[in-house]
């Protein structure tokens, strides 16, 4: 069962029985969001595009319309993306056409460096003829807006006993989150811990799940300019008794951001599968991000925000954005 880990620099490989992390992508980050239907994959970018990779044709992006977009999912023939700068959903096609932004209340910023009156909504998912937005909300308690399909009118707002919550899961359980603020999987629908992180100073982000174990991303507290930087990891958790299996440390990775397994079902995401022979027209990587990953993973004491390597790296990493932009 390998899984697809995405985080601000790399997307990762793990596999081998998760014991072998490999970088698959690096150098045009930040990555956030993955989705995926038949051959094709679709990757969401915090610089405001989307990235489409499908087998013998050239990799498409869509035109810088989001802002610093979160999770994304393929709903039947539209891809539903958290445009979360502009406190919003974002509707596109097959092919990386904007077909419409969705305003889910009368909030037009999400604006994390002021007021914090935005609802930093980051998570997508439907399930049957619903689609679930979760609201991570800064402060407040965060939130689950349901809306229907396809319209993507609000039919109903739940308020959580959760802080800065992200990602979704809908089954016989009921509705378990990421309460990344208290460090643990809650279920809004019975208003209890699922599951509790033994890992202190971590906070939950990223969630996939199988018919027989759920899969969560763990991030070190840091300061944002630190996110790229730290140590990351997966909880491996059987899904029955809710017991934890295994952890999965990833040294020097950044932040976790979203996790998608390969070659079965996801029920954490829209049930395609994403099979491990379309990751080919995915593979790029720089070498200075990776030689650095490599640099981090050997010695901690670079797992952190350091002049002039940071910086450097932060550049080198822009250069393919601004590239695509001034030649386009």
């Amino acid at each position: 069962m390998p899984l697809l880990v995405s985080t601000p620099l790399q997307i990762f490989l793990v596999e081998e029985n998760l014991s072998q992390v490999s970088i698959l992508r690096s150098g045009d980050g930040y990555y956030f969001g993955i989705t995926q239907k038949n051959d094709t994959v679709v990757i969401s970018h915090s610089g405001g595009f989307l990235q489409y990779f499908r087998k013998n044709f050239q990799t498409a992006r869509t035109s810088r319309h989001l802002h610093q977009p979160h999770q994304i999912e393929w709903a039947e023939d539209k891809i539903l993306v958290t445009n979360t700068g502009r406190n919003c959903l974002s509707v596109y096609d097959e092919n990386g056409g904007l077909e419409r932004d969705v305003y889910l209340n009368e909030i037009r910023w999400d604006d994390k460096n002021l007021n914090r009156k935005g609802n930093h909504f980051n998570s997508v998912h439907k399930h049957g003829e619903k689609v679930f937005v979760v609201a991570h909300n800064y402060e407040r308690p965060s939130e689950i807006w349901e809306l229907n399909w396809p319209d993507l009118e609000v039919e109903n707002i739940q308020v959580c006993d959760a802080g800065w919550a992200h990602n979704i899961w809908i089954s016989d359980h009921g509705k378990v989150i990421c309460d990344s603020k208290n460090n643990r999987l809650y279920n809004a629908s019975k208003n209890e811990t699922f599951w509790q992180s033994i890992e202190a100073g971590t906070l939950t982000r990223g969630l996939a799940v199988s018919d027989k174990y759920i899969f969560v991303g763990y991030s070190s507290f840091s300061e944002r300019h630190d996110r790229f930087w730290k140590t990351g990891g997966l909880w491996i958790i059987d899904r029955n008794t809710q017991k934890t299996i295994k952890q999965i440390p990833i040294p020097g990775s950044g932040d976790i951001n979203e996790i998608r397994l390969l070659d079965e079902a996801d029920e954490a995401h829209n049930g395609c599968i994403l099979k491990s022979e379309y990751l080919e027209s995915i593979k790029s990587g720089s070498e200075i991000v990776n030689l650095a990953y490599n640099a981090r993973k050997k010695y901690a004491f670079l797992q952190q925000n350091i002049f002039p390597i940071s910086p450097i790296l932060r550049f080198v990493n822009l250069i393919p954005r601004w590239k695509y932009y001034f030649m386009n």
